[in-house]
């Protein structure tokens, strides 16, 4: 799917052995999109040309906390626009007549983390009953429909125009 500010976005599939009612994961083999948070290698003795690296992976103890707070971030922000609009309502509700202007109705994807662990092997007796994730992904719902963007992550002015 690309490469953003500091996330790769790749096609995936989600199915969830205790699926939801709705939402992410609430289909079999639902459409997603897997990122990964990345960091830009620049070729040594080159001036940081936008254009001109190559992507580099963190280790899983710097990318899982970057994973978790924008996955936390997420949370709490779909949170407090749903509360929002739920007061928009209310105040809509109880007035005599609507707003004299349009509201926009927006909202965050569906989002989720995906911890991928190493296979154990037949046989094999690990000495450790817990094994360490190998790698993070903030899993995203897959918009299907064109939409449009307000904010993303590489520029934080919102995109009014």
């Amino acid at each position: 799917l690309g490469a953003g500010g500091f996330k790769t976005a790749h096609p995936g599939f989600l199915t969830l052995f205790s699926a939801p009612e709705t939402l992410l994961g609430s289909r079999p083999r639902q459409k997603v999109a897997v990122k990964r948070p990345f960091y830009k290698n620049y070729p040594p003795g080159s001036s940081k040309n936008p254009m001109r690296f190559s992507i580099g992976r963190y280790t899983i103890s710097d990318e899982l906390p970057k994973l978790f707070k924008e996955a936390n971030v997420l949370y709490w922000a779909r949170a407090l626009l749903t509360f929002s609009y739920e007061y928009i309502d209310h105040c809509i509700s109880n007035s005599s007549e609507p707003p004299p202007f349009h509201i926009p109705r927006m909202r965050f994807v569906e989002a989720g983390l995906a911890l991928s662990h190493d296979q154990v092997q037949p046989g094999h007796k690990s000495k450790s009953p817990t094994r360490m994730p190998r790698a993070g992904y903030l899993v995203e719902e897959l918009i299907p429909d064109d939409f449009l963007k307000y904010i993303h992550n590489m520029d934080c002015n919102p995109m009014l125009d």
